[in-house]
């Protein structure tokens, strides 16, 4: 799976080898430490090209199935 913004920020916990802490009562900030508890892999790419991009970041993740969907 694969996510594009316009906005070129990597989101904190969603950067390899940087921890996600968000409080137990927090309302946003959730989706990196989801990503990186059920992904196998992960990853941002700032894209700084004003190509067909536009720049911002991409956000991927990938996992594997254990079976049929």
């Amino acid at each position: 799976m694969a996510v594009w913004e316009t906005d070129p920020r990597v989101p904190p916990g969603f950067a390899a080898g940087e921890a996600a802490v968000v409080p137990d009562d927090a309302e946003t900030g959730g989706g990196p430490h989801l990503v990186r508890a059920c992904a196998d892999s992960w990853g941002a790419s700032v894209l700084r090209g004003l190509g067909a991009s536009r720049g911002g970041k991409l956000l991927w993740a990938e996992g594997q199935s254990d079976g049929p969907t």
